[in-house]
């Protein structure tokens, strides 16, 4: 895309965008203030709902008290005028109203009183015997009023309840006797129900059994158990009622409670109406609020704000370094934006000059590549060449190959003919990468190859080459080293191993085994240690697989090692293939294990077969040193 396509998708975009944060910030408002309305809301329900609980709860509890005051001082008795009431059946029932049994109580009184003036006047004129029948009829009378004396008390009792109930639009106002069982109640009195839809059969009466578990209504067992008013209001199991209970202790060991009770729905109703017109204030005043904070805000914020970003547009537009200047001579607020102006201003400044210091540091970074890769292949260069005599047919076979990690690696291998009949092959891992391992890698290869040309037997070269890399090892690196002479008439295998991975024997007839002996330490960390040496004869066919390493700590992307058993197992499968077909399936093997994991170390391989000397060879064949060329890695 050309540069000014480029420019003019960013101002659209810039146009796009342009408003957003003013948008953002009203709906950040917007749901702040649905937020807070809502916490207001439930603040302000739950605060009422308390309230007129509470207040519920204390004027229930007074009308409750008030009635059993009224009770007590009226002269009814929880025990013997519920047990009276209870045997005036033919006086007491559902179908008796108030006016006509006052109306029938006058009449009893009526007719005592005739009853009683017949008397005084016949015991006047005719004496006591002749009386005696009216005596008889008017006692009979007087029993008959107390009787119905007994039934008024109820009445009023009931009366009572029931104009109570009214005038304080009471659901229910009822004294109520709990009975033994945990979970019924005896009525003794209920207030009649003013809503003419509801038949007189339907409300409680006296002697009615109702229905109150213990678990339903704890608050009734509490009060009746505690003998003390409750604290707070009972609810139904069904949520439409809330109860408060009184207790009226009586004389004859038994004692009523009584019941006062509202419809949870009043009670909603009028936190309701509590609560709308608070609520309506609240919104009133977050709404100016907000409205206020919103005008505050674009004056001080986004306005500012905006003009920075056009300022920041025009220059990731132009790249002018004057927009630096344009920013500090505007007049921005002394708050945050001011100082976010002035950092924005001196990030110009600094980014033009980190434009120059990149640029510097990409050509400082081509040089160095174009180093690393002149220095990737001096150290390819020295690694020896598989050519012959080295590709087999003159008592033994070899292939090599290794893969750094980066661009100059750690590890390295060698082999060379030491003389006519001596083939020396060294492999090592130094502890490090990069240049300086490569470096201190060219080192120990030229002193133990020097060490070993020289006749030295591997034991002796290493201790030699260990004290040698001691010195001036600044760095503290070492080197791990595995070495070894063949003797191709023999076939006596000279080794010494200076804490290397241990090489895989491959016995001509396909058997693998490791040979872990150990001589000493490696090299350049400790200096005058000696070295111990080991044998061991080769026989035609029998291969030694040498590796760093990056082979068996190779990781796949679940973080699992090759490890020593996979490449046993791949080493068993392949041991009798040529010795670059057996370096080529190792390397394959590790890297199909590896799939997408980076390589982490340098990876080395190298085998090497021994193979009867040819016929015309006995008398003692020989390779000129001079036919093995230090190039390359290829095998």
């Amino acid at each position: 895309m050309a540069r000014g396509d480029e420019e003019l998708d960013r101002t659209q975009k810039s146009d796009a965008r342009s408003g957003r944060l003013t948008r953002r910030i009203i709906a950040a408002f917007a749901i702040f203030a649905l937020i807070a309305v809502t916490l207001s809301a439930i603040f302000i329900h739950t605060s009422v709902r308390t309230t007129y609980l509470d207040t519920q709860a204390n004027r229930l509890a007074q009308l409750a008290d008030y009635a059993g005051a009224s009770a007590s001082q009226n002269g009814y008795d929880a025990g013997e005028d519920y047990d009276s009431w209870v045997e005036m059946g033919d006086i007491i029932n559902r179908e008796t109203d108030y006016e006509e049994f006052i109306a029938r109580l006058d009449e009893v009184l009526a007719t005592y009183n005739g009853l009683f003036e017949q008397y005084d006047q016949m015991r006047a004129s005719q004496g006591e015997e002749a009386a005696a029948g009216l005596y008889a009829q008017a006692n009979a009378a007087l029993d008959e009023y107390n009787r119905y004396l007994v039934a008024q008390y109820f009445y009023s009792l009931q009366d009572m309840l029931s104009r109570m109930k009214e005038a304080y639009q009471l659901s229910d106002f009822a004294f109520i006797m709990p009975n033994d069982d945990g979970q019924t109640v005896t009525c003794v009195a209920a207030g009649a129900s003013g809503d003419e839809s509801v038949e007189a059969g339907d409300q409680p009466f006296l002697g009615d059994v109702l229905e109150r578990p213990r678990d339903q209504y704890p608050g009734l067992w509490q009060a009746f158990e505690s003998g003390k008013t409750l604290a707070s209001l009972d609810i139904s199991p069904d949520g439409s009622t809330y109860y408060m209970y009184v207790p009226i202790s009586s004389v004859h060991a038994k004692s009523w409670l009584c019941v006062a009770s509202i419809p949870a729905g009043d009670l909603n109703e009028a936190v309701m109406a509590q609560m709308v017109p608070t609520l309506a204030i609240t919104v009133a005043v977050y709404v100016v609020c907000l409205a206020a904070l919103l005008v505050l805000f674009r004056s001080t914020l986004v306005n500012p704000l905006l003009g920075l970003t056009r300022l920041m547009t025009e220059y990731a537009l132009t790249h002018d370094v004057a927009t630096a200047t344009a920013i500090r001579s505007e007049a921005w607020p002394r708050d945050e934006v001011g100082i976010l102006a002035d950092r924005t201003a001196e990030m110009i400044d600094e980014t033009e000059a980190h434009v120059e210091n990149i640029a510097g540091l990409e050509r400082e970074r081509e040089r160095v590549r174009s180093e690393l890769e002149v220095a990737s292949r001096i150290q390819a260069s020295a690694l020896p060449e598989v050519v012959p005599p080295f590709t087999g047919g003159r008592g033994f076979a070899l292939a090599a190959s290794m893969s750094p990690a980066k661009e100059v690696g750690g590890d390295f291998f060698d082999f060379f003919m030491v003389d006519d009949a001596r083939l020396a092959v060294v492999i090592a891992d130094v502890s490090d990468k990069g240049v300086p391992a490569a470096l201190f890698m060219m080192r120990a290869k030229a002193i133990l190859k020097q060490l070993l040309m020289e006749g030295l037997e591997p034991a002796e070269a290493m201790s030699r080459a260990n004290a040698d890399l001691c010195h001036d090892n600044e760095q503290g690196m070492f080197v791990t080293v595995w070495l070894c002479v063949l003797d191709l008439g023999t076939r006596e295998l000279a080794f010494a191993c200076g804490g290397h991975n241990p090489p895989a024997y491959l016995a001509a007839d396909g058997g693998v085994c490791w040979i872990r002996d150990r001589s000493g330490m490696v090299l350049g960390a400790f200096d005058g240690l000696p070295y111990r040496q080991f044998s061991r004869t080769m026989a035609p066919g029998d291969m030694l697989v040498l590796y760093t390493d990056g082979v068996t700590e190779a990781m796949d992307e679940q973080g699992t090692c090759f490890g020593e058993e996979r490449l046993e197992r791949l080493l068993a499968d392949c041991g009798r293939e040529q010795p670059c077909e057996l370096v080529d399936e190792v390397l394959a093997g590790v890297h199909a294990f590896a799939g997408a994991a980076p390589q982490a170390d340098d990876i080395t391989v190298l085998a090497l077969r021994c193979e009867a000397w040819p016929a015309a060879d006995q008398a003692g064949p020989a390779a000129d040193p001079a036919d093995v060329a230090d190039r390359g890695d290829d095998h």
